[in-house]
């Protein structure tokens, strides 16, 4: 392919994104806005509006996300330098970008708005899957494993952690050493 050639597919590629993102990313909420959000119960990316039509098929799931929520953490609607991959550790699937708060909140939170978000992420309103990855691009987990595999042992990891950190705050409750 000539230089040429590979810009003129960059270009079609782009217009064939703006073509399906429309105006999906105007008038979204503030800041603010999306903290009376989240006193409802209802995370940021619940109010904004999906894209019509298929993800264009050169995109992965994750950058769909990325261009999608266009520097937007799915939660709280701040665009911070960078957001996070989150991912749902019992099936190892993407599930938005969130920024560092959010994204450390999320694991540690019950409230209404985060369990909304776990329930309906921005993955899930695209229609994408994709399994997370390591900064390396590569699938977390032994290599030949099957998804349904990869979502067992997930989960026994996550089971194993929950039952290990119930343990230690146990004993802070209980004061025993």
């Amino acid at each position: 392919m000539t230089a040429a050639e590979a810009l003129e597919e960059v270009r079609l590629r782009d217009a064939v994104e703006l073509e399906w993102l429309g105006t999906t990313t105007e008038g979204r909420p503030t800041f603010a806005e999306a903290e009376l959000l989240d006193r409802q119960g209802v995370p940021s990316c619940h109010v904004w509006r999906v894209p019509d039509g298929e993800v264009p098929p050169h995109l992965s799931a994750t950058q769909a996300l990325r261009r999608w929520q266009a520097g937007a953490c799915a939660m709280c609607n701040a665009r911070p330098e960078r957001l996070l991959v989150d991912h749902c550790h019992r099936t190892g699937l993407v599930r938005g970008l969130l920024c560092t708060s959010c994204n450390t909140a999320e694991g540690l939170q019950s409230a209404p708005s985060f369990v909304a978000y776990r329930e309906r992420p921005p993955a899930v309103m695209l229609g994408v899957k994709e399994m997370y990855g390591s900064p390396w691009g590569e699938e977390i987990g032994p290599s030949g494993a099957s998804p349904e595999e990869r979502i067992q042992r997930n989960a026994a990891h996550v089971d194993a952690a929950e039952a290990l950190f119930q343990g230690v705050t146990d004993r802070f409750r209980t004061g025993a050493a």
